[in-house]
């Protein structure tokens, strides 16, 4: 626990400005020169902290953040052509289906199988619709190619492409 909390102060010591950095800065931006440092007295006030002494060292430097900020990789306009680009990770987490929704499959399927139960692995083998806030918001992440229906050959997901049941999406019958 000891290493986490220095650890972290240290990172946060990266992060100070270069006004009142501790190293030069070719040092600052990698972690593991930092951990070496020729003087450790270079971190603290002159003659007011003794370098054991981690709590106070806490104290001396600004808190990290505790939470990471989501950011969705939407580029709305390209450098290039100036169009807007589709952000890969939709694509490789996600399937859209014909009628609008999103399937994906549960998180942690394959970690530490031998934990869960006959059941569990089941219902983890069976993927999840996302709801409509998230099939919103992954349609706004990719560009229309990807949200008009796509036809490939031998499709496992050809039965949940139509949703006969729901009057929106339910196709029309034909009398000949």
């Amino acid at each position: 626990m000891l290493r986490t909390l220095f650890s972290g102060a240290l990172r946060s010591a990266c992060r100070l400005p270069a006004t009142i950095s501790v190293l030069p800065a070719t040092q600052r931006a990698c972690f593991s020169q930092l951990m070496v440092a020729q003087k450790p007295s270079n971190i603290l006030p002159a003659g007011s902290l003794t370098p054991t002494s981690t709590t106070q060292l806490l104290q001396l430097l600004p808190p990290a953040p505790a939470t990471t900020i989501s950011t969705r990789t939407v580029t709305k306009f390209s450098l290039i052509k100036g169009k807007r680009k589709t952000s890969k990770a939709v694509l490789k987490r996600f399937k859209r289906l014909d009628w609008g929704a999103w399937i994906r499959t549960h998180t942690g399927r394959h970690k530490k199988m031998f934990k869960k139960s006959s059941a569990l692995r089941r219902r983890l083998r069976q993927h999840v619709f996302t709801n409509a806030t998230q099939s919103w918001l992954l349609d706004k992440l990719v560009t229309n190619f990807w949200r008009r229906p796509k036809h490939y050959i031998d499709d496992p997901y050809a039965p949940y492409h139509k949703r006969p049941e729901y009057f929106a999406t339910k196709g029309k019958t034909f009398k000949v």
